[in-house]
């Protein structure tokens, strides 16, 4: 379906990619991983057709659809969250009117509909006017935007009334929504709650066509792929299974890198030391010459650079009395609506507890109300015996003086410290030397949230409130975040929808479930995977007896498998039958997997310009190509049948 060919890209002297190759299929499902700055977006950009690449090319199957999911809060026009979704990316008004015009033509000019260009155009169109189906297409919109925890009084409110993170919600419905052939999807777990999550997930394993997916989410990507593509060492690496496999599979690949480098450094020394003690010898000179040659034809092995990551442990939490935060009979109000109230709460010394919910129940407001940001509306907040708190907001990576230097924000902090001892926490989030002198106002989202975590260990506590910490932090930097809170002595109450992150760190649950009355908050008497096991439990349950168009189908109508057991008139196929279907299933998915291969090679011949040397060669390739996407199609929705006969 995409095939990356011999693809190289360098900015300045820097080089991204040098032959980079990599081949998705139709249902490929990838995730493009490697450290920040080593090339994702530059590639996602040349796959999109937005980039050129300096060498290589990209080929793709014939009208090929992909939708886009960038991290970037879109601009919308002017229109509701329902009028944006359903406009999809454009595409649905351009092909409407493309059906409206072709059909005006050929009732005007019989003729023309007998030109075969025209025909096939015309095809086309009523294929994708199908592909959309028209008189679905608002359910469905409405299903997802319900699943990405919309309500339905939010569906006619214009947009402009939403926060960035509500937008990037409507920008990813509408990308799934259009149902495209290909997701290229760049973080979208962010800003989404756990309900929207698991049921993000839940779809997506429905979905029918090929993903390449971009996410910090460790927990996410293992569940959604089967394919790693990794940019490491100006190359793209293919490795077969999710995340947990990747890690053992290059762990595997760097053994035997190391050992053929040593191999080879062994065997350089050697040519060096011969050539060095008999190179000035006339009986010796030809041996030697021939050793250099030998160094002059050697392909040096290289192995991949250190990645620096942040690297830190917090400080000894100063000891505090055992109540930490006591909270009797707490209300929370702003004007006239009721975030939650007659809240009791007692937080214990050594505590670690996530406080869970859906975005907008009040997750936030309650850990600004423990943080002393906020005072109660009535009841009391109460912290105990020398409760030093350490409060991370989620927008504490904005709230940074862009004024200010990095050293100076930290100086913020801790004036009486020595700079010298400021410079060195600095340098264990990474900013070391001349960089410490850089301006806030210019560093990246990750850098920022590196300064507000440094900012954070500078100043001692016994209790901690971090609100969406891994935001903005690479894999690698959530992982020594990990780490150090693990190690850590003090209370720790935490919000975030990272689930690796949260589940080795909590052992108690406070949640809070929303009602127009004021949220209730109950404190949890199962752990964070029980809480976990039980959404998704309840995610299952809550699906509809028969659903229209699946995610990712082909828009017919279908009974889901327990509406079939609940039908008295229906009868389950014999084993034999389903022997039958399982075996036909086998055969499609080779017979899939031949001609995807086909494709790839024909894609291939027919990029190469020397192809069309031999005229009649050319047309009988592209003649091929024409009939194999129509016999893969054919495939591809025979197997589909065959999933839905074999759930």
């Amino acid at each position: 379906m995409l095939h990356i060919q011999s693809v190289s890209k360098q900015f300045g002297a820097k080089v991204l990619f040098d032959g980079a190759e990599a081949h998705l299929g139709y249902r490929s499902r990838a995730a493009l991983i490697g450290p920040n700055g080593a090339g994702k977006s530059t590639l996602i950009k040349i796959v999109l057709g937005q980039e050129a690449p300096d060498a290589g090319l990209i080929t793709r199957a014939r009208h090929l659809s992909i939708g886009h999911l960038a991290q970037e809060v879109p601009k919308f026009a002017g229109t509701t969250v329902l009028g944006e979704v359903m406009r999809l990316d454009g595409r649905r008004a351009e092909v409407q009117e493309s059906r409206r015009e072709l059909e005006e033509l050929f009732s005007k000019d019989p003729a023309a509909a007998a030109d075969p260009a025209l025909l096939e155009r015309y095809g086309r169109t009523l294929e994708e006017v199908e592909h959309l189906d028209e008189y679905r297409l608002e359910a469905r919109a409405k299903e997802i935007l319900t699943g990405m925890g919309f309500k339905p009084t939010d569906f006619g409110r214009a947009l402009t009334e939403f926060s960035g993170g509500w937008l990037m919600r409507v920008a990813l419905s509408r990308v799934l929504l259009m149902d495209p052939d290909l997701l290229l999807l760049d973080e979208p777990t962010n800003h989404l709650d756990l309900e929207s999550l698991l049921w993000l997930e839940d779809f997506l394993k429905g979905y029918r066509g090929a993903m390449l997916l971009v996410s910090h989410d460790t927990e996410f990507l293992n569940r959604m792929v089967h394919e790693v593509l990794e940019i490491d060492q100006k190359r793209l690496w293919t490795y077969k299974g999710n995340l947990d496999a990747y890690v053992e599979q290059k762990e595997q690949r760097l053994s035997v890198l190391r050992a053929q480098y040593a191999g080879q450094q062994a065997r350089i020394a050697e040519i060096e030391d011969f050539v060095r003690r008999f190179g000035a010898k006339a009986t010796k000179a030809r041996q030697a010459q021939s050793r250099l040659k030998e160094l002059d034809r050697m392909e040096r092995i290289e192995l991949p650079d250190d990645r620096a990551t942040v690297r830190f442990r917090f400080p000894p939490a100063p000891h505090s009395g055992k109540e930490v935060v006591t909270v009797r009979k707490a209300s929370m109000r702003f004007g006239e609506k009721t975030v939650f109230r007659d809240l009791d709460w007692v937080i214990r010394r050594g505590s670690r507890v996530a406080i869970v919910g859906v975005n907008g129940a009040g997750k936030t407001t309650l850990l600004r109300l423990i943080a002393g940001k906020l005072q109660a509306s009535a009841g009391e907040v109460r912290h105990g015996h020398e409760v030093k708190t350490g409060y991370y907001a989620q927008l504490q990576a904005e709230s940074l003086d862009l004024r200010k230097t990095i050293l100076e924000e930290l100086e913020t902090v801790a004036p009486e410290m020595p700079v010298a001892q400021v410079r060195a926490i600095a340098g264990a989030f990474l900013f070391t030397g001349d960089a410490v002198e850089k301006r806030c106002a210019v560093l990246s989202g990750g850098e920022k949230a590196r300064v507000a975590l440094a900012k954070l260990l500078l100043s001692p506590s016994n209790f901690l409130l971090l609100d969406e910490p891994t935001n903005h932090l690479d894999v690698e930097s959530r992982g020594v975040l990990l780490e150090a809170l693990r190690d850590y002595q003090g209370t720790l109450c935490l919000v975030s929808h990272d689930r690796a992150f949260v589940s080795p760190l909590v052992d108690s649950v406070l949640e809070i479930l929303p009602s127009p009355e004021g949220s209730r908050v109950l404190q949890l008497v199962e752990s964070y995977d029980d809480y976990l096991a039980r959404k998704e439990r309840e995610l299952a349950l809550s699906k509809p007896a028969v659903s229209g168009k699946e995610p990712g189908g082909s828009g017919k109508d279908r009974l889901s498998p327990a509406r079939e057991d609940a039908s008295p008139k229906r009868t389950g196929p014999s084993n034999n039958q389903r022997q039958a279907w399982e075996r036909e299933r086998e055969r499609t998915e080779a017979e899939i997997a031949r001609l995807e291969t086909r494709q790839a090679e024909l894609n291939g011949l027919l990029a190469d310009v020397a192809t069309y040397q031999d005229k009649a060669r050319s047309l009988a390739l592209a003649e091929e190509q024409r009939q194999l996407e129509k016999a893969l199609g054919e495939k591809l929705a025979r197997w589909e049948e065959l999933c839905l006969l074999l759930p």
